[in-house]
Parts: C-alpha cells; sequence; structure tokens
C-alpha cells in the first residue's frame, strides 16, 4: 500500500501555499525508503523501491541523493547496469564518537517522539541511543520522563500500516459518553497533535474514514484480512485545517481577545495560518479557515472571558450555550451546602416525575 508506515507529527498542512511538500510528509516518505532498503540485505534498486513505496522515480533518486549527503550509511552497488542501494554492514561502520552534547539532543529529540513509542521509528531510536549510555553514572544531562503513552498499542498500529492489514478494535467514542464498540479499521496515517497520538482509519462498517484517539482504543487486534481501501486524497490532507485532529467542512471563523490578552495571540495560536486583525482597543480578532468548529469552540472556552466568538453564528452559539451550562453549576448554594439540604430535605420525587431508583 502506498501509504505504509505513515507518521505525521506537525499540525501544519501537508503542502504550503505554493505546493510544495512539507517537512513532516518529507521525514514520513524518507523513514519509508530506508524501511525498503533495510529490508534488503542485498541491496535494492529504484524500481523496486519506487514499488515499495509508491513514490515517484524522481522524488525517489531524490530523497537517496538527500540522505546520502545527509550522512545515512548508504551503499551503492552496480548489478546488470542497475544501481542497487543497500546499508553499510557493521564491519564496514566507522567507531562511533559522539560528544555529550550531541547525545543530548538526540535524547531530548526522542522525548518528543514519546507518543509513538512502540512504533519502529522510535524503537530503532531506542536501540540506538542505549548503545550511546555512558559508561559512567554521573551525568551532566537529565531529561524527565513524559506522561507513558500505550507503545504495545502503537506497535501494532505500526504493524497494521507496514503490512497493510484489517484491524478489529474497540473503541470508547466521546460521542456516545464513553460506551465501547467493535469496529473493523484499516489504519492509514499515526497524526501526533498537541502530543496526543491519533489514528486515522477506514472503518469497514461506517464505509467511512475516521479519526480516532488511540488513547481510547481498548483493544487492538490485527487480522489476516489485507486492506483493501484507498484514500482518494492523502491522508494527511484531512488534518490540514484541523486545529488539533477534528476533520469536518471547511469554516471561517473570527474570534476577538481582549487587549490585556491579545499579545498572547501568536503563541497560542488557533492554527499556523491564522491571521491576526488589531482593532483600534488593541483588542485582536483572530481570522482562521477550519475543520468545523468543535475544537474551535474548546479554543474560545480555553481563554475564559478573555475571548468572544463572532462568526459564525453556530460557533457563536455553542460557545453561549457551553458556558451557560458551566455557570448553571454555580447558581444558587455552593456544592457543600447542596450536599447538606439534600440529606436532611425529605425525597419527594416519584419515579412518575422523572426519579430512578438504585442510579
Amino acid at each position: 500500500m502506498a501509504n505504509q508506515g505513515k507518521l505525521n507529527t506537525s499540525q501544519a498542512p501537508k503542502k504550503n501555499r505554493r505546493g510544495r511538500t512539507s517537512p513532516s510528509e518529507m521525514l514520513s516518505d524518507q523513514w519509508r525508503l530506508l524501511l525498503a532498503i533495510q529490508g534488503s540485505v542485498r541491496g535494492i534498486s529504484v524500481a523496486q523501491l519506487v514499488d515499495k513505496t509508491g513514490l515517484k522515480r524522481s522524488t525517489t533518486y531524490r530523497y537517496l541523493t538527500f540522505l546520502q549527503e545527509a550522512g545515512v550509511p548508504l551503499a551503492i552497488e552496480t548489478r546488470s547496469g542497475r544501481a542497487h542501494y543497500r546499508f553499510l554492514r557493521r564491519s564496514e561502520l566507522p567507531e562511533m564518537g559522539f560528544s555529550a552534547l550531541q547525545i543530548a539532543a538526540l535524547r531530548l529529540a526522542r522525548q518528543e517522539l514519546e507518543p509513538l513509542a512502540g512504533a519502529a521509528l522510535v524503537s530503532e531510536l531506542d536501540a540506538f541511543l542505549e548503545k550511546l549510555r555512558p559508561d559512567e553514572p554521573q551525568q551532566t544531562l537529565r531529561f524527565a520522563p513524559r506522561a507513558g503513552g500505550q507503545p504495545d498499542l502503537v506497535k501494532a498500529v505500526d504493524r497494521a500500516l507496514h503490512y497493510g492489514r484489517r484491524a478489529r478494535i474497540e473503541y470508547r467514542a466521546a460521542s456516545r459518553n464513553g460506551a465501547s464498540s467493535f469496529v473493523h479499521i484499516e489504519p492509514l496515517l499515526l497524526n501526533v497533535a498537541e502530543g496526543e497520538p491519533y489514528l486515522r482509519a477506514f472503518c469497514v462498517e461506517r464505509g467511512a474514514e475516521r479519526t480516532y484517539k488511540v488513547a481510547r482504543i481498548a483493544q487492538f487486534e490485527l487480522t489476516n484480512e489485507r486492506a483493501t481501501y484507498r484514500s482518494a486524497q492523502a491522508p494527511e490532507q484531512t488534518f490540514a485545517h484541523s486545529v488539533k485532529a477534528w476533520s469536518g467542512e471547511l469554516v471561517t471563523v473570527k474570534i476577538r481577545l481582549d487587549p490585556e490578552v491579545a499579545w498572547r495571540a501568536r503563541e497560542y495560536s488557533l492554527v499556523p495560518d491564522q491571521t491576526l486583525e488589531t482593532m483600534r482597543d488593541n483588542s485582536v480578532v483572530v481570522v482562521a479557515r477550519v475543520a468545523g468548529i468543535v475544537e474551535a469552540t474548546h479554543w474560545v472556552l480555553s481563554w475564559g472571558g478573555a475571548a468572544e466568538a463572532l462568526e459564525p453564528p453556530a460557533l457563536r452559539q455553542a460557545t453561549h450555550e457551553a458556558l451557560l451550562k458551566a455557570l448553571g453549576k454555580y447558581d444558587g448554594p455552593g456544592p457543600a451546602k447542596a450536599a447538606r439540604r439534600k440529606s436532611t430535605e425529605p425525597e419527594t420525587r416519584s419515579l412518575a416525575d422523572g426519579g430512578t431508583r438504585g442510579a
């Protein structure tokens, strides 16, 4: 499959305004190229690489040149008039001599990949870093561990992507208040947004692409059925206009930030390509093209009373309803008073009035 083993670690659009490939997509494609080379002991031709990765021939040549110039240990052997690429063997590799700062930089980069722990790319980096551990226990730098992910699950997803297999999952959906159900999916892409991994996949039962939060997948069973779905567009494009990982109909939103927080609009941006309009009172109006209003609503609410949803009306209404619901929790007596009143007053509600037993 053309999308095997794809990882997307950026929220930025896959293509920039000039239609060029984004850094995240190039990284993903180059990693697939390296996996294909790694799977061949005697070397692999460009034609075979094109067949295995789905990349264009010109792109394959360009990436191979780039990888060689970047210092990736590749060897080229000519057989039957064709160039074959392979990794240098252990005996051909030079002795590794890294500085402490270089090792620290690699470990810092590894921390950023923690959401994808279990994937082949991260496992290879872990094995490499293990070899770079200093003999002496004293270290000049230390990186605190991040919140743990689900490495076994990510590893299973990575295998499904790599081998092009269908999977059966148990998923707890937020739309069903956490109730779980079993569905069959064909994984397309692992997307990391704000440190959380999401899986873009084709749902067999629904006959449509869906986005699944990896943390909500309770079970993941790899089947022997081959994945047959072919997406009409590159899976990365699904998140081109998402605030985090939501996909939906494109809509233009306008949100005003009060003067006291306006200066933080770039630091806590809604989307990378938003525009800012400064008003006379020094407030700022954020204008952005996003996929649906769900995540935009959450973003407005995160500013508390310092933000106001202006457009579209649906965004303004959704924010208004969420704020009313929150405000309702603070009407009347505080929680301690409410609890005492409930324990001392006689029960007057009946089942006919909507009460329940054993709830």
